[in-house]
C-alpha cells in the first residue's frame, strides 16, 4: 500500500541518499499518551502500564506514515511548516496496521489480555485522527550515531518525493540523491490548492532545473 512520511528537507535529503528512514523512539514522539492510552481508573494498572511502557522504549521504536499527502495540517506539523519533503513509500500490508482512534480511554482487563496490549500499542486520542497513521514497532538493535533506522527493503519502497510549497530545494539536488535507484521515484512539486484547504500537485514546477 502507498502511505507517506513527512520531514524536514534535511532529513528528508539524507534518507534518500543514504536509502534508510529513522526509527522514532518514545521519548521523542509529540504524543505524550503512546501506550498509556488505557483507563487507569483501577490503580492495580497503574505500576504495571508504566513498567510496560519503559520496557517496550528500551526494545522498540516506530516508524508512522499518513495515508494520504494533502492534509495541510501533516506539512505544517512534520515537514517544517511546508518547508520541507514528504516521502512516498510502497510498504508491504503485512508491515502495517492502522491506528485506531478512541474519545474515551479503553478498559483494560487485568491481567491485560493480547487484545488489550494490542490496543496500547494502536490507539490515540481523536484529535489525531487528521493524521491517517499507520504503523509498525521495530527492534532497536544498532544504533547509528544518536539514532536507529531501518534501510529500504522489500518491504519498505521509496516511490515518491513529494517536495512541500515552501521548500526551495532544486529538483537537480533530489536527482543527484535519487542516483542508483533501480526502480523509477516520481518527484513531484506540491502547491496550495486555490478551491480547497488542500495540498495539491503544482503542475507547472520542475519543468527546469
Amino acid at each position: 500500500m502507498r502511505v507517506y512520511h513527512f520531514l524536514p528537507t534535511k532529513w528528508a535529503l539524507d534518507n534518500i541518499a543514504k536509502r534508510r528512514i529513522k526509527i522514532s523512539e518514545l521519548d521523542q514522539l509529540n504524543d505524550p499518551f503512546e501506550l498509556w492510552c488505557g483507563s487507569q481508573r483501577d490503580q492495580r494498572l497503574r505500576k504495571p502500564l508504566r513498567d510496560f511502557k519503559v520496557d517496550m522504549a528500551k526494545r522498540f521504536g516506530m516508524i508512522c506514515f499518513s495515508k494520504r499527502w494533502s492534509n495541510p495540517l501533516l506539512w505544517s506539523h512534520y515537514a517544517d511548516k511546508h518547508r520541507g519533503i514528504c516521502l512516498g513509500f510502497d510498504v508491504d500490508d503485512r508491515g502495517l496496521k492502522p491506528i485506531s482512534y478512541a474519545s474515551r480511554r479503553p478498559r483494560l482487563k487485568i491481567p491485560p489480555t493480547i487484545e488489550d496490549m494490542d490496543r496500547l500499542l494502536f490507539t490515540k486520542f481523536q484529535d489525531w485522527q487528521y493524521e491517517e497513521e499507520w504503523r509498525n514497532w521495530f527492534r532497536l538493535d544498532q544504533r547509528e550515531g544518536d539514532h536507529y533506522f531501518y534501510p529500504f527493503d522489500g518491504l519498505v519502497q521509496l516511490r515518491e518525493v513529494i517536495v512541500g510549497p515552501l521548500c526551495d530545494t532544486l529538483r537537480a539536488d533530489i536527482d543527484e540523491r535519487l542516483t542508483g535507484y533501480s526502480d523509477h521515484i516520481r518527484t513531484i512539486k506540491a502547491r496550495l490548492a486555490f478551491k480547497t484547504f488542500q495540498v495539491v500537485k503544482n503542475r507547472m514546477a520542475f519543468r527546469h532545473y
